[in-house]
């Protein structure tokens, strides 16, 4: 059990009166803490970045607080340290919706990119770090570099053959996207998403940057958290007609990418972690996939050969039945 240092609760008590209780929260992986306080009738939450850089993440505050976009609001900040106590938002995340608020809320996170997009341009990003971070090819095929190693390579044993075609596979994938252009949150997605007062606000921005237009968007619909079903190309649609100069073709590269990034990062965490339940998001994932080729027939070969691999090979976990089940084998160690 993490405790809280004995320096970060020296600085809570100047901050606050001796009546304060806190509570561990739990959750995040990214390496920073949470906990909720209880003071003076109302809760809090105290963040401690520990050795993340606390300056991405205030800046990006600021630029989003700015332009009247939802996020906590703060109460104490200590830059140097990187604690932060900020508003609580409660617990009810748009991923703990009924289906019928959940997608009343999905509309408007989808019109909530719209508006980042339309007011979060160039000129009113170019004093932000996110105005001075874009996506690049070569950046998401490191991402994907991750999915190689951690899945293929590591957790499935396939062979060096068959990744050096997907490999090659990826590189095209990648160098299909388009421009970066647009401000990204780039981690828009059901569980970073609170539903508080009535509104939605946002988490997890520090890693905002410049990339497609499509990336948000295809990181809500195609959320491996959350399927919202068939609906999702219906809003996809909607969204591309929204912006214009767009098309489904680059929904589908940009989810294509953004889906292989994100198996990836599950399989990376449970390696960290041990804990299975996130490869239970690998098989929704996958399934996602086929609607991309679909769309697309130029990810026919990436997405062929990705099926292949997933039906003929298992090592540490099995995938062979990722089209039925959310529930992949596992090996005893």
């Amino acid at each position: 059990m993490i405790t809280m240092s004995l320096e970060l609760a020296t600085w809570l008590r100047t901050r606050t009166d001796n009546s304060v209780t806190v509570k561990r929260l739990h959750g995040d992986v990214s390496g920073r803490l949470f906990w909720r306080l209880f003071a003076d009738g109302e809760t809090l939450i105290l963040m401690d970045s520990g050795k993340i850089p606390i300056w991405p993440w205030l800046d990006i505050h600021e630029l989003l607080s700015d332009h009247g976009f939802s996020v906590p609001s703060i109460r104490e900040c200590n830059t140097k340290m990187g604690w932060v106590i900020q508003e609580d938002l409660g617990s009810l995340r748009l991923l703990d919706l009924d289906d019928d608020q959940y997608l009343k809320y999905l509309d408007e996170a989808i019109n909530m990119i719209i508006s980042m997009q339309r007011k979060l341009n160039s000129t009113a990003c170019s004093d932000s770090i996110a105005g001075r971070r874009s996506f690049t090819p070569a950046f998401f095929m490191a991402e994907l570099e991750n999915t190689l190693e951690t899945l293929f390579f590591r957790l499935l044993e396939v062979p060096m053959v068959e990744l050096l075609a997907l490999q090659k596979d990826m590189r095209e994938l990648c160098g299909m996207i388009s421009e970066s252009t647009v401000f990204v949150q780039r981690d828009f997605h059901s569980a970073n998403l609170m539903v508080h007062n009535n509104r939605l606000t946002m988490l997890d921005w520090q890693d905002a940057r410049f990339g497609p237009p499509a990336y948000d968007v295809v990181s809500l619909i195609r959320d491996s958290y959350r399927d919202p079903g068939y609906s999702w190309e219906d809003r996809a649609k909607k969204f591309v007609m929204a912006k214009g100069h767009m098309n489904m073709f680059q929904i589908a590269r940009t989810a294509c990418q953004r889906s292989l990034k994100a198996i990836g990062t599950f399989a990376l965490q449970y390696r960290k972690t041990g804990d299975t339940k996130y490869l239970g998001y690998l098989p929704r994932t996958f399934r996602y996939l086929a609607d991309y080729s679909r769309i697309c027939p130029q990810l026919d070969d990436l997405v062929k050969r990705t099926y292949k691999i997933l039906d003929e090979y298992s090592g540490e976990i099995d995938l062979r039945d990722f089209r039925y089940s959310n529930i992949p084998g596992v090996r005893e160690k």
